[in-house]
């Protein structure tokens, strides 16, 4: 072989065979962005159940005690519509033999949440959507509609809150957990408006800033609790202020 071709074998090796290898890297992360970006997140949340049901353990069990009581007054299984259902945390707080439908953009939950109804003695549909727009839910279909921790993320809380009215029973009841705006002139709301910007961008439209509770008490309930209380992220002060209740078509 002559030298010359050695030097551009050698070249061709070590220069153009590792950025052919990146950029064919680079092309199938970018056609398979949202389905890799959809499969970690369901991995990754699906693993930090435990860690999310610990720090507000106490409030969920009494937030949905009031479940068992709508089941003991209809005589029968509930239908329940959960929002966000994420891979199935709520689902040991729901009475057994409930039937949960589970709304969520992200299909890749659907294998945990088979998983985890099945250790929680549950019924699960999944319905790939979002809250602001519930496609293929009819009126008036639900006993009982369920979030936590996901009207932080949603476009707007305002058009949710009249699909949960529309999809719900007459009587049906809605039960929320979320994290909330700190009080005005706090410490914690300034980092909280600070921070929002960032936070917003790093966890896939989460904002930190939205007073929750005020936008259910104006949705146009029948009855509405709302019941503030601080959750224990013990590094995350920002998230710390939060509120759970009960509104009653």
């Amino acid at each position: 072989m002559a030298e010359s071709d050695l030097i551009v074998k050698t070249f061709v090796i070590r220069r153009v065979f590792p950025v052919c290898a990146v950029l064919i890297v680079l092309y199938v992360f970018k056609k398979n962005s949202k389905r890799i970006n959809g499969i970690v997140s369901a991995y990754v949340l699906n693993r930090a159940v435990p860690s999310l049901n610990k720090a507000t353990k106490g409030q969920k069990q009494k937030l949905f005690s009031g479940m068992w009581d709508q089941q003991r007054k209809l005589g029968r299984d509930l239908k329940i519509l959960e929002i966000g259902a994420g891979s199935g945390a709520n689902f040991q707080f729901y009475p057994p033999n409930s039937v949960v439908t589970c709304l969520d953009p992200n299909e890749y939950f659907h294998g945990y949440l088979e998983e985890n109804s099945k250790k929680n003695g549950l019924s699960v549909n999944f319905l790939k959507g979002f809250a602001e727009k519930m496609e293929g839910v009819e009126d008036d279909t639900f006993d009982a509609v369920t979030c936590t921790l996901v009207l932080c993320t949603v476009r707007s809380v305002e058009k949710s809150l009249d699909e949960v009215q529309r999809v719900l029973k007459p009587g049906g009841k809605f039960y929320f957990l979320e994290h909330v705006a700190a009080e005005r002139k706090s410490i914690t709301k300034f980092f909280q408006r600070l921070l929002n910007p960032v936070w917003k961008r790093a966890f896939g439209g989460c904002q930190i800033i939205k007073e929750t509770g005020n936008e259910v008490r104006k949705a146009g309930f029948a009855e509405t609790q709302v019941t503030p209380f601080n959750g224990s992220f013990p590094f995350v002060f920002v998230v710390r202020p939060m509120c759970m209740g009960i509104a009653t078509k």
